[in-house]
């Protein structure tokens, strides 16, 4: 008799659900990525679908995926975008599983602006979430839509992602005029670890594992901004350093209590050993 491979569906299908389609390759996964722009990726098939549509739930009906990831992004920073694509737009996908009959888990990616800040000790999984801004809030609101529903979700809580492509420390190192005036902590993941930590999670639903409710998703060592930007500096063989000093360093450090609790390993651990390739590929260019 036949298996078949559990099916993956991929709402906004961007870099991270594409990094998603490269590693699944070598899971029993079979994956589908909806985005409302066409656009085609050796990494994944994906179709062109607004979830807005009244097509979407006739699509996901037909499709009848076992998950599905909700890694969607806002069309620019305001807040009535932030509120339809997270909100309402995860409003819809709660909506749609009530047509798939083998549904077993929905994943959301949010953000760790949901914490506010806070420098004076490290925030966890557990910490209280204090939002600063609307996009902290909305997707705070969006994370609560999870509370509400019967079957298994798992909220991902990413820090600062950055990876091929994504360079733009690298290149506010080069520009020190435009560094801000006053330090802060910044928190670091490789695109690599959260598209693979993402599969480490289904690899657990495949294996009869239901995953926590929450992961908080970040690399183990936060730094300061202008340590960092000093670093790739050197790294790049830029002459000189930036002094400048800044009483207090704003923003938060995070870590998660959880991860290092599971059989997960970083590919890149550190920003260190992340951005020495991005640093390369900047030199070779």
């Amino acid at each position: 008799m036949e298996i078949k491979n559990k099916k993956l569906l991929v709402i906004g299908c961007g870099k991270l659900g594409q990094k998603l389609g490269l590693l699944a390759k070598k899971t029993p996964l079979d994956l589908l990525g909806f985005k409302r722009k066409k656009i085609t990726s050796t990494n994944i098939r994906i179709e062109q679908q607004d979830i807005f549509d009244k097509s979407f739930f006739d699509k996901v009906k037909i499709h009848s995926p076992d998950f599905i990831l909700y890694s969607l992004s806002a069309d620019e920073q305001s807040e009535k975008s932030y509120r339809r694509n997270y909100v309402e737009g995860l409003k819809q996908v709660i909506k749609s599983i009530k047509y798939i009959n083998n549904f077993q888990h929905l994943f959301f990616v949010s953000s760790t602006s949901v914490y506010g800040d806070n420098n004076d000790q490290f925030i966890d999984e557990f910490s209280e979430t204090s939002p600063k801004n609307f996009r902290g809030t909305i997707l705070l609101e969006a994370e609560n839509l999870l509370n509400t529903v019967k079957f298994n979700s798992t909220v991902l809580r990413l820090s600062g992602i950055y990876g091929s492509g994504r360079n733009y420390m690298i290149k506010l190192s080069q520009d020190a005029e435009s560094w801000p005036k006053v330090d802060r902590w910044t928190n670091r993941i490789n695109e690599d670890d959260a598209a693979n930590f993402i599969i480490f999670l289904l690899n657990q639903c495949l294996q009869g594992e239901i995953p926590e409710k929450l992961y908080l998703l970040t690399d183990k060592e936060p730094v300061t901004l202008f340590r960092l930007l000093n670093w790739i500096r050197q790294n790049l063989n830029l002459k000189n350093k930036i002094n400048i000093t800044s009483d207090p360093i704003l923003g938060k450090r995070l870590r998660s209590s959880i991860i290092p609790s599971l059989k997960f390993e970083y590919k890149y651990p550190t920003y260190k050993q992340g951005y020495k390739e991005l640093i390369q590929e900047a030199k070779k260019n």
